[in-house]
């Protein structure tokens, strides 16, 4: 009698199975919740486990090239542009009220590749944000987003002001994802 064993394997193939399993799971997600984000492409490439940390690849295709043939700017500003309010969101709940309120985008290169983007929120960033609607119930950020080729060259670089404000219990606004 035979028996199975993935001893061979070793704990980092499973740990790998395991995130690309979670990775497939939440770009499902987001394809399910999420449509008009979707429909760009994007691939969710890393999500920490509190939503803090993301790493998104754009893909080049037919559906985001532009009349010259390069990435249009327009798709590239919509790739970047939930990525930040959707982290803050999730991590500060229902009782808070998270919105874009200004965006800048300054274009540095042309590109017919695959761009990445990395966001990150720290922690102390959610606590801050949180004692500070506490005390005045609301704040704004700005946060800073780089538009890289898979080369490391940067494309573009996305400047955003979030709004946050926290709401009145009786107005909650319960997240779709």
């Amino acid at each position: 009698m035979y028996t199975l064993s993935f001893s061979a394997y070793g704990s980092g193939f499973f740990k790998r199975i395991l995130e690309k399993w979670k990775l497939f799971r939440f770009n499902g997600m987001i394809r399910k919740n999420w449509p008009v984000y979707h429909r760009l492409g994007p691939r969710f490439e890393f999500v920490s486990e509190d939503l803090l940390k993301l790493k998104v690849r754009f893909p080049f295709n037919n559906q985001t090239k532009g009349y010259n043939g390069l990435h249009f700017g327009g798709a590239i500003y919509a790739f970047v542009d939930p990525l930040y309010v959707y982290s803050i969101s999730e991590n500060l709940g229902p009782e808070y009220l998270v919105l874009d309120t200004k965006a800048e985008i300054d274009f540095l290169k042309a590109s017919n590749q695959d761009l990445i983007v990395e966001t990150e929120v720290s922690p102390e960033e959610i606590r801050s944000i949180q004692e500070e609607c506490r005390t005045k119930k609301k704040t704004t950020r700005i946060y800073f987003i780089e538009v890289l080729d898979p080369d490391g060259q940067k494309i573009a670089i996305v400047k955003k002001t979030i709004y946050i404000r926290k709401l009145n219990p009786s107005f909650p606004i319960i997240s779709k994802l």
